[in-house]
């Protein structure tokens, strides 16, 4: 009933959780003190004893308030508990990430993550703030109610100490069923809302290909899964409900036949049989209530099984390592392999490279030939070539990863603009950074003076940058990228799918950074990569081809031909 690995991130709000305990047993006892009080008032009425509300009056009022204080507080810390748990987990998350880095991506999905960050947490809400409490409640409870039943009448708290575990006892027997229900409706759950996002992000390709109606099909497809799901949970969770309550309602009779049959029925036992019915008929009120949070937090179990998953990926312990500190010798690829996780099949095979300063590095290659999986190893964002990928002379297994991505920087032709202004997207490169040193930036991509008459460095963007043309966006994240002042920059497609001046600027800004810094530059279009001062040509995995361009371009293999494709292609289309 109890998980432990996700009780390990519950952090300070034990305390709580500690508290929230001591206030329900301080319930009972508030509980226990309105029943003594109003069985002595009626004790008092009829043997006519004097002065019997001035005794019992104030002893009702303080159960009264200590039972409805109690209530109100354990409500207060159970929302500090959700408050504490739902902080540590995030955090967490964010940490976990940064500490996997962008190979995150190769364990899940953006959409996942979404899930895990949103829904999953907020769903361990009720593990947390409801379930863990009362489970230790109710034992702190039953505890109090067991020494008030056995101080009453012997037979009474000794029947209640039989009864009590048979509640805890069908709740382990119905945990694997349960556990197994609650993973099927998660999963169904996570189903309907992973392809809901997807169809939101992809409206316009669906509406386009008039396929949005097949995919309104799939989604309703889904959601009828998902609903079968959620009527089996409830079900199931309305028969568990009803057996435990008329097991609580009959245990709750049993006691007080046991104890009336064990008590004189006289004007002095007036009290004890008072105390005996009120207490007795809350005697398992707790379990009840624990029986309904235990339905409600399986479901973020369920969930949190994903997020404990992705807590439990594997980390290198990079305490030991060095960090990065000059890019002499620049970066080197020896006899590098590289297969993807549960395939045969080598993407890499025994490539071999140099990527130095004083001048940039272009790497080039037909679709699937291995581009893309080569630029993610160089830049730590996939695992797999630490060995055979070196720096400086020493392998990437011996630097520390955050020290090698902060000193690497890879600019996507996708790289996201967060919808801040441009001062705030500029300041994540250099958080130190004056409104002169970004201006600078501006004016190095040329830039500054499209933007300035809009607004300059507060010009706000849109979601997506809505508001920037293609060329705009690329030349902001280029800039950002340049006050980050990294000692690798790797343009993965940077210069594609934008105007012709916008990619020429690019180009210009390349050759500059690439006399001080090492730049690679990875790009379908040859044409962007003719000034680089060694080009590596990949095919199906493998370096086929190396050298300038003037050189490749006046042999007979692969670059020549995929050259000449695209000089026909260019000038059929007037470029």
């Amino acid at each position: 009933m109890l998980d432990k690995l996700l009780f390990r991130y519950i952090g300070h709000a034990k305390k709580y959780i500690v508290i929230s305990v001591i206030l329900m047993m301080l319930k009972v006892v508030g509980s226990f003190f309105i029943a003594f009080s109003i069985g002595g008032i009626i004790q008092g009425m009829f043997s006519s004893a004097a002065g019997y509300l001035g005794a019992n009056i104030p002893l009702f009022l303080l159960g009264a308030v200590l039972r409805s204080g109690c209530l109100y507080l354990v409500t207060r810390y159970q929302t500090k508990i959700t408050g504490e748990v739902k902080t540590n987990l995030r955090m967490e998350m964010i940490a976990k990430v940064m500490r996997v880095g962008p190979a995150y991506l190769n364990y899940t999905s953006t959409s996942n993550m979404m899930n895990m960050g949103s829904d999953t947490i907020e769903q361990l809400e009720n593990y947390y703030g409801r379930f863990l409490p009362q489970f230790f409640g109710s034992f702190g409870m039953s505890a109090v109610t067991f020494a008030v039943l056995i101080s009453v009448n012997r037979q009474t708290g000794l029947l209640f100490l039989v009864l009590a575990p048979v509640v805890p006892l069908i709740l382990k027997a119905i945990l694997e069923r349960v556990s197994r229900k609650q993973k099927e409706y998660w999963r169904s759950y996570q189903d309907v809302g992973q392809l809901f996002l997807d169809s939101l992000q992809g409206m316009t390709t669906l509406k386009i290909f008039s396929a949005d109606e097949k995919r309104a099909e799939e989604i309703h497809e889904k959601s009828e899964i998902f609903r079968t799901e959620t009527m089996k949970i409830l079900k199931m969770q309305l028969n568990s409900i009803t057996v435990i309550e008329w097991i609580a309602y009959g245990g709750s009779v049993a006691l007080i036949a046991l104890g009336l049959s064990h008590t004189p029925f006289t004007v002095q036992s007036l009290r004890s049989i008072i105390v005996l019915a009120f207490i007795a008929m809350e005697a398992f009120s707790p379990m009840v209530t624990l029986i309904s949070s235990f339905h409600v937090a399986m479901t973020g179990v369920a969930a949190g099984k994903q997020l404990i998953d992705f807590f439990d990926l594997p980390e290198q312990d990079d305490a030991h390592k060095k960090e990065v500190e000059s890019i002499s010798g620049g970066i080197t690829v020896r006899e590098l392999d590289f297969s993807y996780p549960g395939s045969d099949r080598k993407v890499l095979d025994r490539v071999n490279a140099e990527f130095t300063s004083n001048g940039y590095t272009s790497v080039v290659g037909a679709s699937g030939s291995g581009k893309t999986t080569l630029v993610r190893l160089l830049t730590g964002q996939l695992n797999g070539g630490e060995e055979a990928i070196f720096w400086g002379g020493h392998a990437y297994c011996v630097y520390k990863k955050q020290s090698i991505t902060e000193n690497m920087i890879r600019i996507a032709h996708d790289a996201h603009i967060f919808e801040k202004t441009i001062r705030d997207n500029l300041l994540m490169g250099k958080s130190t950074a004056t409104d002169q040193d970004l201006i600078e930036a501006l004016k190095t991509v040329q830039l500054y003076d499209e933007v300035e008459p809009r607004g300059g460095l507060d010009l706000f963007i849109k979601s997506g940058g809505s508001n920037l043309s293609g060329g705009q966006k690329q030349r902001l994240v280029l800039a950002r990228a340049i006050l980050h002042d990294a000692k690798v920059y790797v343009l993965d497609e940077a210069s594609s799918n934008i105007d012709a001046e916008s990619e020429a600027v690019i180009l210009q800004v390349i050759e500059e950074m690439a006399k001080k810094k090492i730049v690679i530059l990875v790009s379908h279009r040859l044409y962007a990569g003719k000034n680089a001062k060694n080009i590596y040509v990949l095919d199906e995995g493998r370096l086929v081809e190396e050298g300038r361009f003037t050189e490749l371009v006046k042999g007979e293999g692969i670059y020549q031909r995929m050259w000449q494709a695209q000089d026909r292609l260019e000038r059929g289309l007037g470029l």
